[in-house]
């Protein structure tokens, strides 16, 4: 690791992407101090997939990052490993079509893992206490002041930090967004989210995504049997979030009564207190990232509908693609640094925003001609397919060259 220089860097926010950014930074010889409202690392939430781009910028933020992760998750698509398919299926459990993830690391350098939300987030928690990033807990962002020299980011209770830059990574109600661009809340999608965690079903092993009306039950694998599920359903905004998560579970396995058996016990057998609740939401994409010293990163940037799967991966490739701006040879003031991030990474996520909200929308419509026609293009599009060429474009994503690398 580079001597710590004297570029003081704040990070608003210790998700996954405000911890991520804190690595790749330190690693990159600045001094992060990551503000963080809780005490620790967060045990709530699902699980969640990392594609092939999302382990290539794991990679490119510390040494051994991706390894460490793969060892903690599912990989799938692994040199050597077993194959490994996901089915689409209807509500009555007959098969729309399939997707392989073998070959996957000869293919794109990487695998795919599936794990946790709770375990990446303490697993990057302790990579970057471990780094010496300075982890300020308790530290809620409410508002910032840049001079132009300086920018002082200020908590709820008052306290104020100072440093040379500010990234807002505070999720999708950012406050440093709220300030920085004044653009509302994020958008309700029409549709909630119950996530769960529990054992798989012996024909599904390795995950399936099934699709009733105005409900879609999606499930990966995670290892030691257990997979992680999420269950989507069309609900006015805030119904299920507001209810006790017992009764937002109960409505999920009312919803699937009819289903198939091998699908409706996925939720039925699930526990409530290793489940969560949210609506989906995002936001159009902004054609302004930065402004001055203050710049966005992860959800406080783009949260998207989670049908891509890239959530996390956008926001890791945010991660490392602005510690290398930060650090490049030759670049000018740092508002240009910031400028050229945004720049570069604005035409990578709008498309994959709008992408995942599409699907989303054709995911859950609810009339039965409209789910006929849905299922029919299922068929069409996803019979025997290996579930990369559609995504070259993000699975082939080339991330900056890593801290110590030889230049080309």
């Amino acid at each position: 690791m580079r001597p710590t220089r004297r570029g003081r860097i704040l990070v608003a926010g210790g998700g996954l992407t405000g911890l991520a950014l804190g690595i790749a930074l330190r690693h990159r010889g600045f001094a992060p101090v990551v503000l963080e409202r809780s005490a620790g690392p967060d045990r709530a939430g699902g699980g969640l997939v990392l594609a092939p781009n999302a382990l290539k910028a794991l990679a490119a933020i510390a040494p051994g990052l991706a390894g460490r992760v793969r060892a903690a998750g599912h990989a799938a698509g692994e040199r050597g490993a077993a194959p490994h398919r996901s089915v689409f299926l209807d509500e009555r459990g007959r098969v729309l079509g399939s997707v392989s993830f073998d070959g996957y690391e000869d293919r794109w350098g990487m695998p795919a893992v599936t794990l946790l939300r709770s375990d990446l987030h303490a697993l990057l928690w302790d990579a970057a206490e471990d780094a010496g990033v300075e982890i300020a807990r308790g530290f809620a962002a409410d508002r910032y002041a840049d001079d132009g020299a300086h920018v002082d980011l200020v908590s709820r209770t008052g306290e104020v930090r100072r440093g040379d830059v500010l990234v807002g990574a505070d999720g999708a109600n950012s406050a440093v967004r709220a300030q920085l661009l004044g653009d509302g809340p994020p958008r309700y999608r029409g549709f909630s989210a119950v996530r769960g965690v529990g054992p798989a079903p012996g024909a599904y092993r390795d995950g399936f995504i099934a699709y009733g009306r105005g409900v879609v039950l999606f499930a990966a694998a995670i290892g030691g049997g257990d997979l992680y599920w999420v269950a989507s359903m069309t609900a006015p905004r805030g119904d299920l979030p507001r209810r006790p998560v017992e009764e937002a579970l109960a409505e999920v396995i009312e919803r699937t009564r009819a289903w198939h058996p091998d699908l409706r016990k996925v939720p039925a057998s699930a526990d409530p207190a290793r489940c969560a609740v949210h609506d989906v939401c995002d936001r159009p994409p902004p054609r302004t990232w930065h402004r001055g010293r203050v710049a966005l990163a992860g959800d406080a940037a783009h949260p998207m509908v989670y049908t891509l799967g890239q959530g996390a991966g956008m926001a890791l490739e945010d991660a490392s693609v602005l510690a290398a701006a930060l650090d490049a040879t030759g670049a000018a003031e740092v508002e240009r640094r910031l400028r050229g991030y945004a720049a570069e990474r604005g035409p990578r996520v709008r498309p994959v925003v709008r992408m995942s909200r599409m699907l989303g929308q054709i995911a859950h419509v609810r009339s039965p001609l409209t789910a006929a026609v849905r299922d029919a293009v299922l068929r069409a599009t996803t019979r025997g397919t290996d579930g990369g060429g559609q995504n070259a474009g993000l699975f082939g994503w080339t991330p900056p060259a890593p801290p110590g690398a030889e230049p080309a």
